[in-house]
């Protein structure tokens, strides 16, 4: 699915995308995270990462998912090598919250980047 906006990252954009879900560790930017934890990994055309992954600017942001009519709060806390377009990465206890009927694999989710 194309990204709802063009923009990489910009305040105010809604992204739609598949969500997955993998098991966390130690992340692009620099912190190790559990299965528990309300995290997310961003597609890498978004997260773009410099010469120190660990200093991108995205880290530690908070975004908002929303997929049939609930939202969820996430931190940025990786990078998603393998999700194209806006395609994001969530813990399995996020992803389980967010796509109770999700088979590994949901379509159409929004999601954004909260104001800081």
């Amino acid at each position: 699915a194309a990204p709802a906006s063009t923009a990489d990252s910009a305040p105010g954009s809604t992204y739609t995308g598949d969500i997955t879900h993998y098991s966390p560790g130690l992340g692009s930017c620099g912190w190790t995270s559990s299965s528990s934890d309300n995290i997310v990994a961003i597609a890498h055309g978004i997260m773009d990462n410099g010469a120190n992954p660990n200093n991108n600017p995205l880290c530690g942001q908070t975004i908002t998912i929303s997929y049939q009519g609930s939202t969820h709060q996430a931190k940025v806390v990786d990078t998603c090598p393998g999700c194209e377009d806006a395609a994001i990465d969530l813990s399995p206890s996020l992803f389980e919250a967010v796509a109770t009927n999700g088979d590994g694999r949901v379509h159409g989710v929004e999601w954004w980047f909260n104001s800081s």
